[in-house]
């Protein structure tokens, strides 16, 4: 370990002394003089080093906030007084300099085969004991917003090796040729680890990453500040054709042919299962669309089950006395779900000749399903 020495005073300088010109014969006098400029010397290096303080915590350091630019030769270790920016700099591996206060860097591995280069988007892909691992990030909700990082900040080859990911503060010599200065970059649904100022739409997650500081095509300058909005998932889902229950008085679990939009939640098997793949709160609306061939009254049951149990208080009754024509009943619920639950929409009818009826598109309105169901997160 090195010795750190400190001193409350200044230092009193010492020069070396000009010692006496020897002669050709040993000569007593010669030897004293010699000796007590040597004593004095010593003396002095003596009081200088009773003025200092050994292994002891220095209370600051003073860098030239005047000096020239200092070379950033992949020295790392090296830390220095940037003067434009005004800040400490810290030279790091990889020729990376990280400007301190304004840049936040995540220390993260490439394990994708490939060099991931700089000015990437990269999103969390795994971990090992030591290491967060990073892969180019795609928008297209095949992965969750929460798995956005930040931005490479040098080319990081996979090596094993760990580099640096800025998540906050400027990414230098980017190609940003095809945005203007002051555009908002968006991670791509298309491209994976890349930019786009057009701002996604559903089913894609819309991440706000950087923006751009200078354009260029090798030395385009961004600034990252991944914004991560809690992303809800969502799905609307559609039965095109006719229903009928085969008996009166009994429920039925309604099935669905169409996807109309989804995002995290899918139709199971059987049909009628609304299966959620991550947990939250959900929002439940269901319209339906009856129709009766004939005109005594009878009532028509919806309601929601969960997991195959019915949800307390869930049910809404329609009466329909009118022989065709159509008439809508709504069940609107909101309910907690975990990961992998779902939900079904349940029918009963007290005469079969109630139905769920679809209608199919016109020359001047589109086709009007038997039943249209639409979930929600609203809460994770």
């Amino acid at each position: 370990m090195a010795n750190v020495i400190t001193a409350n005073d200044d230092l009193n300088r010492v020069a070396a002394p000009r010692l006496p010109t020897a002669t050709q014969q040993y000569e007593r006098q010669y030897q004293d003089q010699y000796n007590n400029i040597l004593r004095l010397y010593f003396n002095q290096i003596d009081n200088i080093l009773g003025q200092l303080d050994w292994n002891k915590p220095v209370d600051y350091l003073d860098f030239n906030t005047t000096a020239p630019d200092v070379p950033h030769a992949h020295q790392a270790g090296r830390v220095s007084w940037d003067v434009p920016d005004a800040c400490l700099e810290i030279d790091l591996a990889y020729g990376v300099v990280q400007q301190v206060g304004q840049e936040i860097y995540a220390r993260v591995q490439n394990v994708t085969g490939v060099t991931i280069p700089n000015g990437t988007v990269v999103g969390f892909a795994g971990a090992t004991d030591d290491a967060l691992q990073v892969a180019p990030y795609i928008a297209d909700g095949s992965q969750p917003s929460l798995y956005i990082l930040g931005v490479m900040t040098h080319d990081l080859p996979d090596s094993g090796e760990k580099g640096y990911c800025t998540t906050f503060g400027f990414v230098r010599d980017v190609n940003t040729s095809a945005f203007t200065q002051g555009d908002l970059l968006y991670a791509s649904p298309s491209v994976a680890g890349a930019f786009t100022n057009i701002k996604p739409t559903a089913p894609n997650n819309v991440v706000a990453v950087a923006a751009v500081i200078k354009v260029g095509t090798t030395d385009g300058i961004i600034f990252v500040r991944p914004t991560i909005t809690a992303q809800k998932y969502y799905g609307t889902f559609a039965r095109t054709t006719n229903y009928a229950p085969a008996v009166a008085n009994t429920a039925y679990a309604i099935p669905f042919d169409s996807t109309i939009i989804a995002n995290g939640i899918s139709v199971g098997t059987p049909t009628s299962r609304i299966v959620v793949a991550d947990s939250g709160f959900y929002s439940v609306a269901c319209t339906l669309q009856y129709s009766s061939s004939n005109a005594s009254a009878k009532n028509a049951y919806v309601w929601l089950r969960k997991n195959g149990t019915d949800v307390p208080q869930s049910s809404r009754l329609v009466s329909v006395d009118t022989n065709g024509g159509y008439r809508l009943g709504v069940v609107n619920e909101s309910i907690s779900l975990l990961a992998g639950d779902y939900i079904e929409i349940m029918v009963a009818v007290t005469n079969t000749a109630l139905t769920l009826a679809a209608v199919g598109a016109t020359a001047f309105a589109p086709g009007s399903p038997a039943a249209n169901l639409t979930i929600q997160q609203i809460q994770e």
